[in-house]
């Protein structure tokens, strides 16, 4: 596990309170996000006039299979981000972090919540495979993700976790439209409305409306696994050509490699150039103003 430093838990803090103020004027979708190498960046959930006027949202899908394996992609990525999450930071971490109040009646409860939507995720993986199964379908392997420090720290995974079930939300309501077999659509909106319940509790948990709009905006494939992808790791580290060194030195003897993170906390450190829907920045490098 990373070891925060000052400026990692300043910057972390930074982040955490910029989350409030977007959700606060309903702006739920366009934090940067706190994941070292990441950036969750994606569309506010509020439509602007000139949008109203497309409000349908484009899709590629081939079948149905398809859209059962890009709602699974998805899947895999909450259950995998909830997992990791819970795991590194533990529910003494949780429960006694800053995003809750010392006499907030959830603190009692937050924890197996969020072990509840850790399950209900791996569950709604479960249900997809075995749909796309029934179909005659392959479903897709789960990819690699890397979420850095968004599953280090408890208020960046607070936050991050919110913004996953809004787009998660998004994603189901884009994708709705283009099912073929009527058979499908009532599960597919059960796990709907199950992500939208799971995104109200977590807004709660961040002190924040869990209705922020009157009618939540879709969200496109290209538009989700553009966000999605900020966390997914691409393949295998290449091995090394003939010639090159690896993890040994010319002579035969092996190099000491290490993963320890910088000072800083990360290699890549918290994003600082996070811009938001009105132009100000949202993690800078002072965030003194932030930190408790």
């Amino acid at each position: 596990m990373v070891q925060p430093n000052d400026d990692t838990e300043q910057a972390e803090q930074g982040a955490f309170d910029n989350t409030r103020r977007q959700f606060m004027t309903g702006a739920a979708g366009a934090l940067g996000g706190v994941a070292a190498g990441s950036a969750f960046v994606g569309p506010a959930l509020g439509q602007t006039e000139e949008e109203d006027d497309e409000a349908s949202v484009e899709n590629d899908f081939e079948d149905d299979v398809a859209i059962l394996n890009y709602a699974l992609t998805l899947e895999y990525l909450e259950a995998k981000f909830y997992q990791e999450g819970l795991d590194n930071i533990g529910e003494e971490a949780l429960c006694n972090c800053r995003a809750v109040p010392e006499d907030s009646p959830l603190k009692e409860r937050m924890y197996d919540e969020l072990v509840t939507i850790k399950e209900h995720e791996e569950q709604h993986v479960e249900t997809l495979i075995s749909t796309i199964e029934s179909l005659d379908g392959e479903p897709v392997e789960e990819p690699a993700f890397d979420f850095g420090l968004a599953v280090e720290y408890p208020m960046a995974f607070l936050g991050t976790a919110v913004q996953l079930e809004d787009v998660g939300v998004s994603a189901y309501a884009g994708a709705a439209p283009d099912i073929e077999s009527a058979d499908l659509i009532p599960p597919a909106l059960g796990i709907h409305s199950v992500e939208a319940r799971h995104a109200a509790f977590l807004r709660t948990l961040n002190g924040v409306t869990s209705y922020p709009n009157v009618i939540d905006e879709a969200r496109s494939r290209d538009e989700v696994l553009a966000i999605a992808s900020e966390y997914i790791v691409e393949g295998e580290e290449p091995e090394p050509e003939e010639g090159e060194v690896g993890n040994e030195t010319e002579d035969g003897t092996e190099e000491n490699v290490t993963d320890e993170p910088a000072e800083n906390g990360s290699e890549a450190g918290v994003t600082n150039d996070t811009t938001t829907d009105n132009g100000t920045t949202g993690v800078e490098n002072d965030t003194t103003d932030n930190a408790s």
